[in-house]
């Protein structure tokens, strides 16, 4: 039986584009009869979107469910599906049964791939420290966005997913950041880092990091201004700053290999580190 998977790579290209989580599913042996035919996939997304099939009927409808878990799971995994009722004897171990309550009589494998979406760090200046932080950043798994107003900078710097040359007062008005993000603030001007700490904070982003580089005595006068200017209590608790871990350097390079082993500290779950955050 012929089957076309092009619509199957269009969607898998266009959720990773958009973030969203989501199993692939691929018919990858079968013996006997039945109607999954190997090489048949199928996307199963978080918010129960079915694209593709591999066959319809009662297996499909526990392929489906099974995808929802391994979705939780996160983790890849093969299943053997025995088509057949329930109660019906097999040869096959127990153990490894998946009964479908169809009447087929074939075995199916069908092999579950969880794609989670690239975590998303936005860098506010392509200047120096932005440019080592975007060298270092590009071979971790990140989706890179770099916001400057200077599109002669950003026509400098390569290997992420956006540049985005905007005034940085309006950037939220075309770029919505989902919660988790990371935010690295690094422009040329004090007073801009501190408008882009105040626009995070009155959207209220759930962020798991917000990097702001400045100095000790520049942080403290930010941190009054922002209790003065919010009509709330702001939650400091992911903001680091000054951003990096405490491993020394001054240079734009070295403040950058600091705010990476931060960011990377703080994704992995490890606290056994000295930050240079005053917070």
């Amino acid at each position: 039986m012929k089957f076309d998977n092009h619509r199957i790579y269009t969607e898998i290209d266009n959720a990773r584009k958009s973030g969203k989580s989501f199993v692939i599913a691929t018919v990858v042996r079968k013996a006997g009869s039945g109607p999954a035919e190997p090489g048949r996939k199928m996307l199963i997304f978080s918010d129960r979107k079915i694209v593709g099939s591999i066959g319809g009927g009662a297996l499909e409808n526990m392929v489906i469910k099974d995808g929802l878990n391994i979705i939780a799971d996160g983790k890849p995994e093969l299943k053997k599906y025995i088509l057949q009722e329930e109660g019906e004897k097999t040869n096959t171990d127990s153990s490894d049964i998946r009964e479908t309550g169809m009447i087929c009589g074939g075995e199916v494998w069908i092999f579950f791939e969880n794609i989670t979406p690239e975590e998303k760090i936005y860098i506010f200046g392509g200047g120096h420290i932005g440019k080592s932080l975007v060298y270092h950043l590009r071979n971790c798994a990140f989706s890179i966005i770099v916001i400057d107003s200077r599109e002669k900078i950003l026509h400098e710097i390569t290997d992420v997913q956006k540049l985005l040359v905007s005034d940085y007062e309006k950037i939220f008005e075309d770029v919505s950041p989902p919660a988790g993000c990371y935010f690295i603030i690094a422009t040329y001007s004090h007073e801009l880092d501190y408008k882009i700490l105040r626009k995070l904070y009155r959207l209220n982003l759930q962020p798991k990091y917000i990097g702001l580089v400045a100095s000790k005595r520049k942080i403290t006068t930010m941190l009054d201004r922002l209790k003065e200017d919010l009509d709330f209590n702001p939650n400091l608790d992911t903001l680091y700053s000054p951003a990096g871990l405490d491993i020394g350097g001054e240079s734009p390079d070295e403040i950058a290999i600091s705010i990476v082993s931060e960011i990377q500290a703080i994704r992995y779950g490890k606290t056994k580190n000295v930050h240079l955050r005053i917070i």
